[in-house]
């Protein structure tokens, strides 16, 4: 009994994931250009290559993660010399979200253009606009569902009798994002930022049913934000949050990162970072506890994710593993040539 539970327990994730919501990180400043199109470019460097791997779930489908998902990208802030005080930004992105084993297997591939100024004597205030597009490709394996009307009066399978026709599991579609972006430094080593990204724009169809409703893509609002502050060249302090809505979905990130300069010299800087966020969506909550360290242009982060609401209740019922995840990014900015001291671009952490 345990074992139909427990399958009914994955479906239903799986089921609602696939619906109600795109990919999402807890470390999403690691990920910029799936954050944002409006931070592609927007960095104190010249490019900057980034990797993320997210697998939640573990173990929950019988040695398969329920939901992984890789994400690499590359940008390059360029023009910076003939922009006064901005930056035109170019990039590239790809992801791969995979569900149950890659019955369900979402790629994108994704180009991102930018347009970041500054205002002010020392660009106390940042605008930036971007725009993204490409292509998604999404795969569906029918082989891995099982339908009711396939079941035997002896509980065995029959897959020649499951009562559905299926269209192509393959399909591609075009796929376009928006963002803008905003930061106002009030003092030296104070700074408010913010950013609002629209994603799906095209809004496209999943038909994998034949005979079956059309299923459209739904549009996905993110809206994202915080403060950075400095405390004396010693440390900095950063509270922040995220905000998604998708359909009838929606979820909120909040928290607090704290970053210590374990060397202060600024051009040998290295800073070790201990955060604690909280996601809370519909009638769960999870806490992330986060760690990270920069130093020299790179960057390296891990997160947590212990879900103590609704889904940690559910996986006592069914004696399955406790519903977790967690993430590792990488990333690394470099430059080709000394940039102007009057020309920083602000690049949110963490």
């Amino acid at each position: 009994m345990k074992i139909k539970l427990y399958a009914l327990l994955t479906a239903s994730l799986l089921v609602g994931y696939a619906t109600a919501q795109d990919i999402h990180f807890s470390q999403f400043y690691a990920s910029p250009l799936t954050l944002n199109p409006a931070l592609t470019g927007n960095f104190n460097g010249f490019y900057r290559i980034t990797g993320i791997y997210r697998n939640q779930y573990p173990g929950l489908t019988q040695g398969r993660p329920a939901f992984s998902t890789p994400s690499v990208g590359v940008d390059f802030s360029l023009l910076r010399e003939k922009i006064k005080k901005g930056a035109l930004g170019v990039g590239l992105v790809f992801f791969n979200d995979q569900q149950n084993g890659k019955t369900f297997n979402n790629n994108q591939i994704l180009a991102s253009l930018a347009y970041n100024m500054g205002f002010g004597s020392r660009n106390q205030f940042q605008l930036g606009v971007g725009l993204q597009g490409g292509v998604a490709m999404t795969k569906m394996d029918f082989s891995n569902f099982q339908f009711a009307d396939g079941f035997k009066p002896d509980l065995t399978y029959d897959p020649n009798y499951n009562g559905e026709t299926f269209n192509s599991g393959n399909r591609i579609k075009g796929a376009v994002n928006a963002g803008i972006f905003t930061k106002f430094e009030f003092i030296r080593g104070m700074r408010y930022y913010m950013g609002y990204s629209f994603n799906n724009a095209t809004n496209y169809k999943q038909d994998f049913l034949k005979n079956a409703p059309v299923y459209r893509l739904p549009f996905r609002h993110t809206g994202h934000g915080g403060f950075e502050f400095d405390l004396k060249d010693k440390a900095v302090l950063i509270p922040g949050f995220l905000f998604q809505q998708q359909a009838k979905a929606n979820e909120t990130n909040f928290g607090l990162t704290a970053g210590i300069h374990v060397i202060r010299d600024p051009a040998k800087r290295a800073t070790l970072y201990l955060g604690y966020w909280n996601r809370v969506n519909t009638g769960n909550y999870t806490a992330i506890p986060k760690v990270g360290f920069e130093w020299k242009g790179f960057r390296a982060g891990f997160a947590y994710d212990a879900h103590l609401g609704r889904q940690f209740k559910d996986h006592k019922n069914i004696g399955g593993a406790m519903p977790q995840g967690f993430e590792v990014s990488l990333g690394y900015i470099g430059n080709l040539f000394v940039p102007k001291e009057d020309n920083y671009l602000f690049n949110p952490i963490y």
